[in-house]
């Protein structure tokens, strides 16, 4: 099981690498002196990395689809065909070219994102706060969430 878990993260960090390349290379991205890495260390990204990827919404929505946090594909309820999801917040389903289903389902569905009414870019700010241990309070006064949404 461990092996998996290692391969699982080499395979993210592998993705955001490629990502921090890509964000590096946008117009209104600052360069840095001595090529010093303002976008996280190699695979490791950081809160500016997150902001700057999400400038381009569907890049991040893709890069969110990469490392597995939003599901690629999501089946039909009517049909069982594959939805087409988009950065829309529905997916539509297309059974044939000239038939639609009535069937939608947010591009959160089954996923990390499914129960928050944040911004996919909050969720992302909010968790990686978490994940590195960023006290409540800090979180409230830099993100200015809600109490509802911070416990402080």
């Amino acid at each position: 099981m461990w092996k998996f878990v290692f391969e699982m993260v080499d395979e993210i960090k592998s993705v955001i690498s490629t990502y921090q390349r890509h964000v590096m290379e946008m117009p209104y991205v600052p360069k840095t002196s001595y090529g010093r890495a303002s976008l996280g260390d190699d695979s490791e990204a950081n809160k500016l990395f997150l902001t700057f990827l999400f400038s381009d919404m569907d890049l991040g929505i893709q890069f969110l689809k990469d490392v597995g946090l939003l599901r690629s594909k999501v089946p039909c309820n009517t049909c069982g065909r594959d939805m087409n999801c988009c950065a829309e917040p529905k997916g539509r389903c297309r059974r044939r070219a000239a038939v639609t289903c009535s069937e939608t389902k947010s591009i959160r569905h089954d996923s990390w994102f499914q129960q928050s009414k944040l911004t996919l870019q909050e969720v992302m700010y909010l968790t990686y706060d978490i994940v590195h241990r960023v006290p409540a309070h800090i979180i409230h006064k830099e993100h200015r969430f809600g109490s509802d949404t911070i416990a402080a």
